[in-house]
């Protein structure tokens, strides 16, 4: 995470790592999606890129990605 920009992989639930087209993004939520995990869930047109992290870091992350995308998506 940058002041003015975002960068991310993941290779949850892929076959392969991949990177996260940020500039296809138009939304993004965080919520648990493992038994002791949650997913920054960066959504585009076509689909939805997870990125797993510890649930330690959940509060972290909604700042950061908050600051750099905005509020995230109404669930």
């Amino acid at each position: 995470m940058f002041p003015d920009r975002l960068e991310a992989e993941t290779d949850y639930q892929r076959a392969a790592r991949v990177s996260v087209p940020m500039d296809a993004v138009s939304g993004w939520r965080l919520g648990p999606c493992d038994e002791d995990a949650v997913c920054v869930e960066f959504v585009t047109g076509p689909e939805t890129f997870r990125v797993l992290l510890d649930t330690s870091d959940e509060q972290l992350a909604a700042l950061a990605v908050r600051k750099v995308l905005g509020p995230p998506l109404a669930d």
